[in-house]
């Protein structure tokens, strides 16, 4: 797994001051605002191929709260990194902070799973290939279909060829 993204909680009224000052200070690293979920949600990434910094403003100030400021993300290879890392958490005693499934708030196939590490921050790990790409068993079923309907197309080609040509 690599790092996927980092996340910044900032105090209530300052997520446009944030957004201009990280977008000041990264510009000359290509950092641009790519998603703006406002006004759904308080929420902003910033990036320079994709968003991998995201801001998100508190409702309400936290004092001293670890999960307050810090945001961490791991994509996962596949799905069952995804649900092995959940699992594994879950048996040292981390704090459930949503378990594996899919996050069509986020994307369509946003597969994750996030757990509260031992001081309270949430960390997350994900994975947002289509389910046929991220499980072994989807891919045999996507190849057995993608074979099956190559033959039946052949098939069908050789014998509508052989009729036509019965034409010419």
């Amino acid at each position: 797994m690599t790092i996927s993204h980092i996340g910044i909680n900032v105090a209530p009224g300052t997520l446009d001051m944030m957004i201009d000052w990280y977008v000041a200070v990264l510009t000359p690293l290509g950092y641009k605002l790519k998603v703006d979920l406002r006004p759904a949600y308080p929420v902003v990434g910033l990036g320079a191929q994709y968003a991998d910094l995201w801001l998100t403003e508190l409702k309400e100030a936290k004092q001293n709260a670890p999960d307050d400021k810090l945001h961490l993300a791991f994509m996962a290879s596949n799905r069952q990194q995804v649900r092995d890392f959940h699992a594994e958490a879950m048996k040292i005693g981390a704090k459930d902070n949503g378990g594996p499934g899919l996050r069509p708030h986020y994307a369509s196939t946003y597969y994750g799973a996030f757990v509260y590490d031992p001081e309270g921050r949430n960390v997350e790990t994900h994975v947002m290939t289509p389910a046929f790409m991220s499980e072994p068993q989807q891919w045999n079923l996507t190849l057995a279909a993608v074979g099956t309907t190559v033959a039946l197309g052949l098939g069908f080609l050789a014998n509508y060829t052989g009729y036509l040509s019965q034409f010419m």
